[in-house]
């Protein structure tokens, strides 16, 4: 016999973690992480223009976000994820499903990527620190600009005056003058306050 969460070997029978079970316990982790913090916590957040999706994103002074594969995840797409996920996150970690898999994560990841490793529980899954994250050494200043909706980048630039001529701007026009004028810092930390502001957030 077999069924949709275990794997069958001769003689042995293997759990597997759903994708699904990782994403609670990955938020859950996240939850006790920032437990005090005024944080704003998403699941399949859309960046990168919808090129991709933040398995679960955690939102306060940083931004913080998680990929996910389970065991019946390969690592493909890992590849372009990383780099999507490294213009725009400040932390970020892989929870991944099995020690070998982690191990090879190990060495496809940024070093200064977390890595947690997925286990199945008869509570869920529960995720154990194998590589704790660090700060993104390179962020990409339109990248982030990148996560604001449009009316959001025009508040931007006209609380700081530099909205001269662009009411009818583009969305694309806006975001490459807040990378060009406002520095990383200040960039950062208007997207993390306009994420945050949002109502149905």
């Amino acid at each position: 016999m077999s069924c949709a969460s275990c794997t069958s070997i001769p003689g042995i029978r293997v759990n597997l973690v759903r994708a699904g079970e990782i994403a609670v316990a990955a938020e859950a982790m996240l939850r006790r992480e920032h437990r005090g913090r005024r944080t704003v916590y998403r699941r399949e957040w859309s960046i990168g223009v919808g090129a991709t999706r933040v398995d679960v994103a955690a939102i306060n002074g940083r931004i913080i976000g998680c990929e996910i594969k389970s065991a019946r995840d390969n690592f493909g797409r890992l590849s372009a994820q990383v780099e999507l996920y490294s213009a725009v996150l400040d932390m970020a970690m892989l929870a991944v499903e099995g020690s070998a898999a982690a191990e090879r994560a190990a060495h496809l990841l940024p070093s200064w990527w977390g890595i947690w490793l997925a286990r199945s529980t008869e509570g869920g899954a529960v995720l154990d620190v194998v590589r704790e994250p660090g700060l993104n050494p390179a962020p990409d200043p339109l990248s982030i600009a990148q996560l604001l909706w449009r009316d959001e980048a025009y508040a931007v630039l006209h609380r700081r005056n530099l909205s001269a001529g662009l009411r009818k701007a583009t969305r694309w026009r806006l975001w490459g003058v807040l990378a060009e004028q406002l520095p990383l810092p200040e960039l950062q930390c208007e997207v993390r306050e306009a994420i945050k502001a949002r109502p149905e957030w």
